[in-house]
């Protein structure tokens, strides 16, 4: 009779063969790609696909470093498992203020050693939402040139680098700035005017007067708010999420585009069931050009 009363109150505290729901709302984000400019002139000048190419389907040690092992379990240890489907945000380094486009395929493999599945390909523009401590910390933003102490000239909306080291090298007309200090309105803006090399002018700063304390943040990054699918039909999307919770499917389909444009970040949602590595090859985004966004990162994050 005990041994009875024991199990019938085991069963109704741990219910078998019933796993907890993912935490997904706490998951951390994953770093995916670590910063960089395109990894070639065009996906075919990465992966050539045609013949016998080696690494597409031999080692894994042959693909490059920004592919990415899709965890078991959610890189802070909530939750029981990552599901099937996967959201992706982008951020990069605008370089002038009408710019900040480039494209992308991403691409994965069944196994390290299996053959490459291209998923999914498109473009991107990055918005002006500035990537300010999460998930990168607090050197999100100007890691390209960042000054403190700098004297502001109110009359003019002037900053003058007053060491005289020529702290402002590599800035140009149309690069954004992020300007904080005394009796100003802190602002992402684009510069006007590069005079030289210690002194530089952005007309869009709101100001009461001058001051010596003003910090300059070259080349924030900044959150994609657009991006483009093209050809989604390489990674099929209207196959139902087999991984479901409690018969609940959470969304139909394996590929779509959340919060597109508008200065919000979009959101690219991939299912990544049967696959271990993924990687996204970013080409037409050197920032060197002017138009083109610099310094492209991937987050990601069970969905």
């Amino acid at each position: 009779m005990m041994i009875v009363l024991a199990v019938t109150a085991y069963l109704c505290v741990v219910p078998l063969g019933r796993a907890e729901p993912l935490d997904t709302y706490h998951a951390g984000w994953n770093l995916v790609r670590a910063s960089g400019d395109e990894d070639a002139a065009s996906f075919a000048a990465e992966y050539d696909l045609t013949g016998a190419t080696a690494g597409i389907s031999g080692a894994f040690e042959d693909m490059n470093a920004s592919a990415f092992k899709i965890p078991s379990i959610p890189s802070d240890g909530l939750g029981s498992a990552p599901g099937t489907k996967w959201v992706f945000a982008i951020c990069g380094k605008l370089y002038d203020d009408v710019g900040g486009t480039f494209s992308f395929d991403l691409v994965g493999w069944a196994k390290g050693n299996g053959m490459l599945h291209v998923i999914c390909e498109g473009n991107g523009d990055l918005g002006t939402q500035a990537v300010v401590n999460y998930p990168d910390g607090d050197d999100a933003l100007g890691d390209l040139i960042s000054l403190t102490g700098v004297t502001y000239t109110h009359a003019t909306t002037t900053l003058t680098d007053t060491d005289d080291v020529g702290s402002f090298d590599g800035a140009a007309v149309g690069m954004m700035a992020r300007i904080t200090g005394t009796d100003l309105t802190s602002v992402i803006t684009p510069i006007t005017t590069f005079t030289d090399a210690n002194i530089i002018i952005c007309s869009g700063i709101a100001s009461t007067d001058n001051n010596t304390d003003s910090t300059v943040q070259i080349n924030p990054s900044m959150w994609a708010d657009t991006i483009t699918l093209d050809e989604i039909t390489k990674w099929s999307g209207a196959v139902a999420d087999p991984n479901t919770i409690y018969g609940y499917d959470k969304m139909q389909g394996n590929i779509t585009v959340l919060n597109d444009s508008d200065n919000q970040v979009a959101l690219l949602v991939v299912d990544l069931a049967g696959l271990e590595y993924i990687q996204f090859v970013f080409y037409d985004c050197d920032g060197a050009t002017g138009e083109e966004a610099g310094d492209i990162r991937v987050y990601g994050r069970p969905y």
